[in-house]
């Protein structure tokens, strides 16, 4: 082995942790040749990695010695420069405790040296690292690492924050207080610091401090929405009810989703305290509604309005809970009942859209897809024409209207959709036009683009999610030629749930500019509509209604959508789809209103999830040690009914099978719905799928990677096939059968697996699809072959960059283009 050769070899093993042999190669290539410095700076890395600092340093000092005093300068600068790009590829690499080895050994050659860019990203990478343990629970680790963290840099204010939220989780409350202290000190204007204050105090029973903590924290920030609550709680304890319901109140005001929840919980317990009991269903019905229990919603809201015939919105509210609950014909029967309670043209005109919207959540046949397709187009129709017919112009009773439903569900089964979200957004744009007409205007470049920045926004409700698909366009973006902008409008606080703090502090530190808005189009316009962008990407229009409105707006020059979420926006102010040019069929320009963009493979570099060590068996999640386990992890929603056959089909063959499915994230009803459909198809092959079929409860992430590495073959479906789960499982190893069909979301496995070249099971028809299955789970040796493969190709598709270079030559392609567009329609002015 020659040389070069040699050290290529010692790199690796020093990149693998295997020091010994690394220090064997080092010392083979010194004897070669002793003249090469960086064999050295390599040698004593080894030594230093394998905890061996001091013989680390004395051959770092042998060199020193041999040069003259400028050379010694000049050796020095070339170790420390080695040693920092060696502290940032660890971080990358997420080997922190390497990270932090090598940058105190930096201070040991030289104590008065400063690399403020690199202290920050040690510190930050050791506070996500920390967070993450704190979020499953491991609060004495991540304390130890938080306070690493301060080591390096004491005035590190979110470390002494977090540090604090660790001690309030370990009830060392005198601790907790003095790191927040330390933590407002640092940063008074964080209302955060300011809140976590007062939790400590309210758990001290200190209540009239806390109180003013929490004021203090609202007085910064009023849109906090955990500090209105905790305010009420303190008030609640003290019995003075009127200012609990007021804090209640403006959280309640503040709040979206599912964080309303509990706030409704607690004026329910007031309720109940004042003898007030219909609003006690009231309440309890919201509760449950805003926490996705829809099953437990209906009987509160429909005792509810028994006592209050004339609740509108807990009529809407009652209507979506049947929808939610797959009882399509109770939710059609109440329009029905709602047209003649209802009378004026308003209210006419919101159960309209509510029963346009109307879709079975799970379909029992492909006969029951067809009628309600159809009826979904037919009472699109008819909406369109009352609309024209009475046309609205007060913006509230507008925005009601379009907000009663959204198409989500209509791309679950399986068709083109083109026609009909091109009709929906144009009958949104021509709502919205006469609400918002500022906003719906074209906008011209900022001038000139060739002098400046291009200036990039990304508006998402979904950061943690499906955020992991486009944080890499931030993160390593050209930045001397691009400034990004990200908008949450996820409407969550920002102090809910560690994992979403995480997310949230990733796209902060990779982008320009982080807006955090409350969910509602006044808020988000004007400061999108201020930061001048040129190019303004929605990557998952088509999720909330709130992103399927903004699509309709013009509110940059160029605007964009991606395939996070893999439909046609149907907006006629959706310039381009940025699609996959492994994941598109030839004809694919035919299932978009936007001109399509095929960027470089996935279009998306995703990084992959964190694979930890695990010692949980199969029995820890109900898999038998015997079985072939086929993984079914998609949204039950995907698997649609003439698709059924395929899991008794293999299981005539494979008797072992075992299905695993995961319960519907939209409640037992809908699970229970599917086991039906499943147990009647299992019954016509004379199997009973009880014997057959598991259906696991939501887990945790790691536990959810855990069962993936635990199975055997994951089996993708139809129609629409796996997009972040397929990711998941190729990092996980294991073999994925798909069938691509003739839309992309039902290519995104495909596209996948082409990516990385293990194409064997990937099937052209159900029958082939069926017969790769039944193989892949009675042949171990085959099975074993394509995870070996797929473990071996797997980095092929994490990490791109190609795709990254492909989007930033769009981006100033399509402002060039624009550019001309412009100057022509000037010059026509003129």
């Amino acid at each position: 082995m020659n040389e070069q050769a040699l050290f290529e070899q010692a790199k690796v093993c020093l990149d693998q942790g295997d020091y010994e042999n690394a220090i064997a190669l080092l010392e083979r290539c010194i004897e070669d040749d002793p003249e090469e410095l960086t064999y050295y700076w390599y040698l004593g890395l080894a030594y230093l990695l394998q905890e061996n600092e001091e013989l680390a340093q004395e051959i770092w000092l042998s060199i020193f010695l041999q040069g003259s005093l400028e050379e010694v300068e000049q050796w020095t600068s070339e170790l420390i420069n080695f040693l920092e790009i060696k502290v940032q590829e660890n971080i990358k690499e997420k080997k922190l405790g390497n990270a932090k080895v090598i940058y105190e050994a930096i201070f040991v050659i030289n104590p008065d040296h400063e690399n403020i860019e690199l202290l920050n990203n040690l510190v930050e990478a050791l506070s996500i690292f920390a967070s993450n343990l704190s979020f499953n629970k491991e609060y004495e680790t991540a304390l130890d690492i938080y306070l690493e963290a301060l080591n390096f840099n004491p005035n590190h204010a979110m470390s002494w924050h977090s540090l604090a939220f660790n001690y309030y989780h370990l009830e060392n409350y005198s601790k907790a207080e003095e790191s927040i202290r330390k933590a407002i000190e640092l940063d008074y204007s964080s209302a955060q610091n300011h809140h976590v204050l007062g939790l400590i105090l309210h758990k001290n029973e200190n209540y009239s401090s806390a109180i003013k903590a929490y004021s203090k924290a609202i007085e910064i920030d009023n849109k906090l929405i955990d500090a209105h609550n905790n305010l009420g709680d303190i008030y609640l304890q003290q019995n003075q009810i009127d200012d609990a319901i007021a804090a209640y109140q403006t959280a309640l005001d503040l709040a979206s989703g599912s964080l309303k929840s509990p706030i409704f919980k607690k004026i329910a317990d007031i309720c109940e305290l004042l003898g007030d009991k219909s609003f006690i269903s009231f309440n309890l019905g919201y509760s449950a509604y805003f926490d996705s229990k829809n099953k437990e919603a209906i009987p509160f809201f429909e005792d509810f309005l028994k006592s209050h015939p004339m609740a509108i919105d807990v009529y809407l509210a009652l209507g979506r809970c049947y929808l939610m609950t797959n009882q399509t014909i109770s939710a059609i029967n109440l329009v029905e009942k709602a047209y003649n309670l209802f009378p004026n043209k308003l209210d006419n005109l919101v159960f309209s859209r509510l029963n346009q919207s109307i879709l079975p959540i799970l379909y029992k046949d492909i006969k029951e897809i067809k009628f309600y397709r159809k009826r979904f187009s037919q009472r699109l129709e008819e909406l369109i024409e009352k609309m024209n017919l009475y046309p609205v112009t007060n913006k509230k009773s507008s925005l009601k209207i379009i907000e009663t439903g959204t198409n989500y569900y209509l791309g679950f089964q399986g068709e083109n959709d083109l026609q009909i979200q091109q009709k929906y957004a144009n009958h949104i744009h021509i709502s919205l036009l006469k609400i918002y007409p500022q906003w719906c205007q074209s906008i011209d470049l900022p001038q000139p683009i060739n002098q400046r920045k291009i200036r990039i926004g990304y508006v998402s409700t979904r950061l943690y999610g499906l955020g992991r698909l486009y944080l890499a366009c931030l993160k390593y973006r050209d930045k001397s030629k691009f400034e990004t902008f990200v908008y949450d409008i996820s409407g969550d606080d920002e102090s809910v749930k560690n994992e979403k703090i995480i997310f949230r502090e990733n796209f902060k530190n990779h982008s320009d500019y982080m807006r955090f808005i409350p969910r509602n189009i006044d808020d988000i316009c004007p400061l999108i509509i201020a930061d001048n962008l040129d190019i303004l990407v929605l990557p998952e229009i088509g999720l909330d209604t709130i992103m399927g409105h903004l699509s309709c707006l013009r509110l940059a020059p160029i605007q964009c959508t991606t395939w996070a979420h893999p439909m046609t926006s149907g907006s006629p102010n959706i310039d381009y789809f940025l699609s996959s040019d492994l994941m598109e069929p030839a004809n694919a320009e035919e299932h978009y209103s936007e001109k399509l963009v095929r960027l470089p493979n996935l279009g998306f570099s995703i990084q992959p999830p964190n694979l930890r060590d695990f010692d949980k068996k199969r029995s820890d999640f109900q898999l038998r040690e015997n079985s072939v386990v086929y993984l079914c992890c998609q949204s039950l929603l995907k698997y649609l009914p003439q698709h059924d056959y395929i899991f008794p089909s293999i299981t005539q063959q494979n008797k072992l099978a075992q299905f695993v499915f995961f319960d519907s994230f939209l409640g037992s009803v809908i699970t229970d719905d599917f086991k039906k459909r499943i147990d009647k198809i299992f019954t016509q092959f004379n199997l009973n799928y009880e014997d057959y079929c598991t259906f696991l409860k939501t887990l945790v992430f790691d536990d959810y990677l855990i069962v993936h590495q635990l199975s055997d073959i994951f089996l993708d479906s139809f129609g629409w096939s796996g997009g972040v789960t397929t990711l998941d499982t190729i990092a996980c190893g294991l073999p994925i059968v798909t069938c691509p069909g003739k839309m992309m979301r039902s290519r995104q496995s495909d596209g996948m697996l082409r990516m990385i070249g293990v194409t064997e099971t990937i099937a052209k028809t159900e029958t082939e699809y069926i017969e790769i299955a039944v193989r892949l789970g009675l042949d171990k040796e085959w099975r074993q072959v394509i995870r070996d493969k797929m473990r071996a190709n797997k980095h092929l598709l994490f990490d791109d960059r190609e795709c990254i270079k492909g989007l930033e030559c769009f981006f100033e392609e399509a402002l060039q283009k624009q550019s001309k567009i412009e100057l022509i329609s000037g010059d026509s002015a003129k």
